[in-house]
């Protein structure tokens, strides 16, 4: 698992942003990484498509003819992206983009030219309507991009939401190819924070303490994602299993309550599996969840 050095920080300039730019900038701070805070001027819904950087030799965006009217209020907007991220992220390093249309296709084209390592972005969790949804261009960049990507707490007034210090990591996967990469990235950060970690997996069988037949199956694969490649920064870890025999989703809240987590790292739904068997899971997870969430 390698640190992340290159962060995409998209923002909309609403509190939900704001209220997570001390996360992103700990987390840049910590690994020493560069942010790109963009931002999509997408005022004119006709161009709904962002430059495809596939099977060209351009990298580059086709220029947007718009009316004086418009070009003036995307220099404002530039202008407000630049004072943003000259305020909010001065003791790290950072650069500014803002780029013509939906914002969904435009962070997925930044991430392929930047080479992005994680995206951090917030969810619109507002209002008791509001909660049961997660945003679409949430939801799009989760089944669009490949990389690891760290939504905020869905709910605004959830107890357990951090500023990025991780004290409490809560893993939930399958036995699958796909877990692998979930421990490592697990593993990495909770030796990074010296923090705790839980991990969670699905089991009927599991007894009314939580036992699983499994429990030392998935300690050993977890040992062997954790002393793979080079020995990660930080000391030792608090480990403890935990077997999941009902809801998913609610079952992780539930965990993540329980075990005081400020991080929950899942799988993205690469594998079929039963915590990927359908993307409406991972929404669900991100939805409910008291704290942020990692999908790799």
């Amino acid at each position: 698992m390698k640190p992340f050095r290159k962060i995409l920080f998209p923002i909309d300039f609403s509190e939900a942003t704001t209220a997570m730019v001390p996360s992103v900038r700990e987390m840049a701070e910590r690994f020493n990484a560069t942010v790109t805070v963009v931002n999509a001027f997408n005022l004119v819904r006709e161009y709904s498509l962002a430059p495809s950087i596939e099977g060209t030799g351009n990298s580059e965006p086709a220029p947007i003819l718009y009316s004086p009217a418009l070009q003036e209020l995307r220099y404002q907007r530039e202008r407000s992206l630049d004072e943003f991220a000259r305020t909010q992220f001065s003791t790290v390093r950072h650069s500014t983009t803002i780029e013509d249309g939906d914002p969904a296709l435009v962070i997925r084209w930044v991430v392929q030219r930047e080479n992005t390592d994680l995206i951090m972005m917030p969810t619109k969790g507002l209002g008791r309507f509001r909660r049961l949804l997660l945003g679409s261009v949430t939801a799009k960049v989760l089944h669009d991009v490949t990389c690891p990507v760290l939504t905020s707490a869905h709910q605004l007034d959830s107890t357990l939401t951090s500023h990025g210090s991780y004290r409490s990591i809560l893993c939930a996967v399958d036995l699958n190819s796909e877990a692998d990469s979930i421990f490592r990235t697990a593993a990495f950060l909770a030796q990074t924070y010296g923090a705790k970690i839980c991990l969670l997996h699905i089991d009927p069988s599991s007894n009314e303490n939580g036992q699983s037949p499994i429990a030392l199956e998935l300690r050993g694969a977890f040992d062997k994602a954790l002393n793979a490649g080079k020995e990660p920064r930080g000391g030792g870890h608090e480990l403890c299993l935990c077997a999941l025999g009902s809801s998913i989703p609610e079952g992780i809240r539930q965990i993540a309550i329980k075990e005081g987590a400020d991080l929950v790292v899942v799988g993205r739904g690469h594998i079929k599996g039963t915590f990927s068997q359908a993307w409406s899971h991972l929404y669900r997870i991100i939805r409910e969840s008291p704290c942020p969430v990692l999908s790799v």
